[in-house]
């Protein structure tokens, strides 16, 4: 293990939250993580004809018809924005990872095991006495810091000092990532700072309320710090102008999958010619850190706007603005009063009636700060050999099929289509868990040192990051906090590897049921492994070859094919009205909806090949196929609060889980002549104008 850095040794004793998103383009997953429900859900999770309405007309509204009695059941949590099939598992999964996490504290295990680990951190982040009475003391250093921050070699040692502590900055990060188109080695990846609110908030007129929130919260955070009412509103003015000004050029969520915009290779100089205002080799000498002679570059806009904002605003507000960004960084980590104001705050923004539990906060933080500890935990518990074949056999026939349909495709011509194949070919697919896991066991973590705990882990991720600069890369699975790791409800392709991550927490209902009939599994959990099949193939995948390399293998027929079929998916997608005056952006989900539609495809096909074209007789009424489309449309099962959608609609490249339960349906001749949908029906498209890519 390398040597702590100057700044990272600092940090050592002393700040709090996880790190940001990882680099664009690193994975691209299912859905949208959401947090679990603040209570386990009652009745049965996952496929059942209870859960319909069969009332409902199937041919007008067949979301309804799979879905209507088991949403007229739901309800929202209090504590929560949304109720859903991922959501729910969730919350059976934290009642998992909680007895664990208690059973973990109450024991005594060796230093440094994940045991230990675990049950440490539950305890201290559940003494709120020790939380308390340390008060500010453990952000101290870095408050002073940031009020004092004036120069370049100044603001480049406390952008890495922030993110060594809490994972994050809102100057400018460090990181480390594969190279776009040589994927044997590690770049380094200069990326933005994080914002408290998305882009879009900081703009949107439907946003007013949230920006009048965080204007609240931010003032009295200032007068818990003393400050005068009038004076703590002034500088909440201030700093929000200040992130609205670094927001509006950022690079949209769309524009951050499309490796035109992101791909900005740039030598040391030309990159600090972007960014003078912060002193990159004083970085680089604070972290112990070599500069390669390329640095990549995420957002050039985003850049250019943090120099314009550093460059043009009085260094007061500059100050004012990194310690309220110490503060909101840390706020829940700490004792009274900062985490009731953050709590309050997210509960008003988020429309909710209350928040999760403290211990089902800490469960939750305990999956992305000790994400392979906590994993190793899961795995030995509740994920068995058994279920890893039985997955990993359906993948290989899911692949099978789709092999099949790239050999048959009408609109492939033959170079592109050998190459597809052999890109399909080398797609490294594993099941529930890493090969090898992280060593966390370096790690001090304390029962009685909850801030810290956080701090030391932040600062240790940042620094095995950063030895990975300069490198042969290492491709390591299962290793992205929150999205991909074993105890995350998801599944995820990675563009950069050409490889799948099925986490093992995704591996049960309503996604997977061990020896349950094939029909529902393969159109669930099969889907699913469809979907990020075809992400390797999809708008942005396609840009990449076998090795995860940035290269054009299309030829300039096939790639105009492939476009005019996904001009007419977003077309579709744009007719959908989520809400009064909302529709979805089939631009922005363009992706997902290329891999939903690829994935209950390649499900639906590979049932058929797995039944060998024996006829099925009907269960509960339906047919084969009847039950397939049924049990893909439950696995979307979705409500959600306005705000929560609104929110989603602007920012997430994954379509509205309503949509997605009904609208792949209709590009597929099979439902239509599952359901006998007719020219006037609602879920009616005419043959010619149904989507078929893959």
């Amino acid at each position: 293990m390398p040597h702590p850095t100057p700044i990272l040794a600092a940090v050592l004793v002393l700040s709090s939250a996880l790190a940001q998103a990882g680099p664009p383009l690193a994975s691209d997953v299912i859905h949208r993580p959401v947090k679990p429900s603040a209570q386990a859900p009652t009745g049965t999770i996952g496929f059942s004809t209870s859960h319909m309405d069969r009332s409902v007309d199937p041919r007008q509204d067949f979301y309804a018809y799979a879905n209507g009695n088991w949403l007229k059941r739901l309800q929202i949590p209090d504590a929560e924005s949304v109720i859903s099939g991922f959501s729910m598992l969730g919350a059976n999964l934290d009642v998992q990872l909680q007895q664990l996490a208690v059973q973990a504290s109450q024991a005594a295990a060796p230093k440094g095991s994940p045991a230990q680990q675990v049950g440490d951190y539950y305890r201290a982040a559940l003494d709120m006495r020790q939380r308390d009475a340390a008060g500010l003391q453990p952000i101290q250093a870095d408050l002073d810091g940031a009020a004092r921050a004036s120069g370049p070699a100044d603001l480049a040692q406390l952008s890495l000092r922030l993110q060594a502590s809490a994972g994050s900055s809102p100057l400018l990060r460090l990181t480390a990532m594969a190279d776009m188109k040589d994927s044997s080695r590690m770049l380094l990846l200069l990326q933005m700072g994080t914002l408290q609110l998305s882009n879009d908030q900081y703009s949107d007129p439907a946003a007013q309320k949230i920006r009048d929130l965080y204007v609240g919260y931010i003032t009295r955070v200032h007068q818990q710090l003393g400050d005068a009412p009038e004076v703590a509103a002034a500088k909440a003015r201030t700093i929000l102008a200040m992130e609205t000004e670094l927001a509006a050029p950022r690079l949209t969520p769309a524009h951050e999958w499309d490796a035109a915009f992101i791909y900005n290779l740039k030598t040391v100089d030309e990159a600090q010619a972007l960014i003078p205002a912060i002193d990159l080799r004083a970085m680089a000498v604070a972290a112990r850190l070599t500069l390669p002679d390329r640095v990549q570059v995420q957002d050039l806009p985003g850049t250019q706007a943090l120099q314009q904002l550093l460059a043009s605003r009085p260094a007061q507000d500059v100050q004012t603005w990194l310690r309220w960004s110490v503060l909101a960084q840390h706020a829940d980590s700490l004792g009274q009063p900062w985490l009731q104001l953050s709590q309050d705050y997210q509960r008003q923004r988020d429309g909710l009636a209350a928040l999760l539990p403290l211990e089902r906060q800490t469960v939750q933080a305990l999956t992305v700060q000790l994400y392979h500890p906590m994993s190793q935990l899961y795995v030995q518990k509740h994920f068995t050999d058994a279920t890893r074949r039985d997955v990993t056999q359906m993948v290989g026939h899911i692949k099978d099929e789709f092999a099949r349909r790239l050999k048959t495709n009408p609109w492939l011509d033959a170079p592109t289509r050998a190459a597809a194949l052999d890109k399909l070919s080398k797609v490294d697919i594993q099941v529930g868990y890493p090969q090898r896991w992280i060593d966390f066991s370096s790690v001090d973590v304390r029962a009685d040192d909850h801030l810290g705990n956080n701090q030391r882990l932040a600062a240790f991720r940042l620094q095995r990051d950063l030895a990975k600069i300069g490198k042969p890369t290492v491709n390591e699975r299962f290793a992205d906090p929150g999205h991909t790791t074993p105890t995350s409800v998801n599944a995820a392709y990675d563009t950069q590897f050409n490889g799948i991550d099925i986490s093992a927490a995704i591996v049960q209902p309503p996604f997977f049921t061990p020896g349950a009939d094939p029909v529902v599994n393969y159109c669930t959990m099969g889907a699913v492994l469809g979907h990020e099949l075809t992400h390797g193939f999809d708008s942005m995948g396609r840009q990449y070859d076998p090795r995860g390399n940035l290269r054009d293998w299309w030829t300039p027929q096939a790639t105009a094919e492939f476009k005019k079929r996904n001009d007419v998916l977003v077309a579709q997608y744009n007719q959908f009205q989520l809400l009064p005056g909302l529709k979805l952006d089939g631009a922005l989900t363009l992706g997902e909806n290329t891999a939903d539609l690829g994935g209950i495809t390649l499900a639906h096909a590979a049932l058929h090949r797995a039944l060998k074209g024996k006829p099925q007789p009907k269960v509960d009424g339906l047919s084969t196929d009847q039950r397939c489309f049924v049990a893909w449309a439950q696995l979307w099962i979705f409500k959600a609060r306005e705000e929560y959608t609104r929110m989603l609609a602007a920012i997430d490249v994954h379509g509205n889980s309503v949509v997605r339960g009904y609208a792949p349906l209709m590009n597929l001749d099979a439902f239509h002549q599952a359901f006998g949908t007719r020219p006037g029906d609602a879920m009616w498209r005419k043959p010619a104008d149904r989507v078929r890519i893959w």
